[in-house]
């Protein structure tokens, strides 16, 4: 297998390709969710001893791992994060390694992600010439948008006093060998809503004798929009997304249904233009609803705040990467993602860092979250070089 940056890669790092791929198929083809994830747990733990580091957590953060490597002397703490969760839905991919369980698939790379961080620390405890101390993460939970709160709320970032934090992402819409970043809003924050309009079922010839819901709701769909194109000011940007409609029974075209149930997304990246959509869209809800005499109920969950990229660490890390990759493979400035990510709850505790890592070839197109996704291995190699970068070149300049 040939790897990116080959001849930039450190040697060491270089020659561990072939084994990081195969770990990384085995992650895949064992895919497992959410928190539940005994067996990717006890693989990270045996490989990570398997090389000889020692300072493993499994009880901290549940189906999580927390690995501490030491450097050779005092100084500050940096954290690197890996999420290992896979996502419920079935892998087409065709692969050798492809999931073994159904309805169970690694289509957004987390299978790269924890094998990199496992690399990384490999490489940092076989190189402890750096001050401080590295946090590993490696993070159950973050498709359900619950990981990174568990980590947070376990009191790791007191207990080890992390100074920064950093975390990397597969990214198909990028070359193979290419990363990038963006200091500032990266991932949109994620609110859910479920909502409900109520009105009185009758006969569909005689609406009179009811209270038709629909026509509020459809006038609801088509309201909210406006919030987008009328409310939030043009240069930012906000998305309002009406994902599940419910109302009556398909088989039955001819009764007014007493009700109708709608779910959906909201996506902003400033606090206030997240506030402005919610308060806005529950408005819209309740005055529309009364004025076809329905009534309404709304649940509005704020899931995870937007990923806000520190400027002084995401500089810092785009500095690395164009000394060890050289600047035509670094991207300072990509374009934001209307996609979340809860690496923002880190950043809410301490500055921090999420970068991308180009996956995209000729046999590597699909998006992540596709039923035929599968990780690119080529560029394990480079990913651990540079989050290894990374770690050392912080401490060293966080000094003590």
């Amino acid at each position: 297998m040939s790897f990116v940056h080959a001849d930039k890669v450190p040697a060491e790092i270089l020659g561990w390709g072939e084994e990081l791929a195969a770990i990384r198929h085995e992650v895949h083809s064992q895919p497992e969710l959410g928190f539940d994830t005994e067996k990717t747990v006890a693989r990270i733990v045996k490989v990570l001893s398997g090389w000889g580091i020692e300072n493993i957590d499994t009880e901290l953060v549940k189906g999580g791992v927390i690995v501490v490597v030491d450097g050779e002397r005092p100084g500050k703490t940096v954290a690197l994060r890996a999420d290992i969760d896979a996502l419920g839905m079935d892998d087409t991919s065709g692969k050798p390694w492809k999931s073994c369980i159904a309805g169970h698939a690694h289509a957004c790379g987390h299978d790269g992600h924890q094998t990199w961080l496992m690399g990384t620390l490999r490489y940092l405890n076989a190189h402890r010439d750096f001050p401080g101390r590295v946090v590993g993460i490696f993070q159950p939970a973050e498709e359900p948008a619950k990981g990174a709160r568990a980590v947070v709320e376990s009191g790791l970032f007191q207990k080890y006093d992390i100074a920064e934090i950093y975390g990397a992402h597969t990214e198909p819409m990028l070359e193979k060998g290419v990363f990038g970043f963006r200091v500032g809003p990266l991932q949109a924050s994620c609110d859910y809503f479920w909502l409900s309009i109520k009105g009185k079922s009758t006969h569909g010839g005689r609406p009179h004798l009811g209270i038709d819901p629909v026509p509020a709701a459809a006038e609801l769909i088509n309201a909210a929009q406006s919030i987008i194109s009328r409310k939030v000011n043009p240069i930012d940007t906000a998305v309002l997304s009406i994902c599940a409609v419910n109302a009556g029974r398909y088989e039955t075209p001819n009764v007014v249904p007493n009700e109708v149930k709608i779910s959906g997304t909201a996506r902003t990246f400033q606090p206030a233009t997240r506030k402005l959509v919610e308060e806005t869209f529950k408005a819209m809800l309740d005055n529309i609803s009364r004025a076809h005499g329905c009534t309404s109920e709304i649940k509005y969950e704020h899931s995870i705040p937007s990923v806000i990229n520190d400027e002084a660490a995401t500089k810092a890390a785009v500095a690395v990467a164009e000394k060890l990759f050289g600047s035509a493979a670094v991207r300072p400035n990509i374009d934001p993602f209307m996609s979340s990510e809860d690496f923002a709850e880190y950043q809410q505790i301490v500055p921090g860092c999420m970068m991308r890592v180009g996956v995209r070839d000729e046999e590597h197109t699909s998006s992540v979250h596709s039923t035929s996704f599968d990780f690119n291995d080529e560029v394990l190699p480079a990913a651990v070089a540079l989050l290894a970068g990374i770690a050392r070149s912080r401490l060293e300049a966080l000094g003590n």
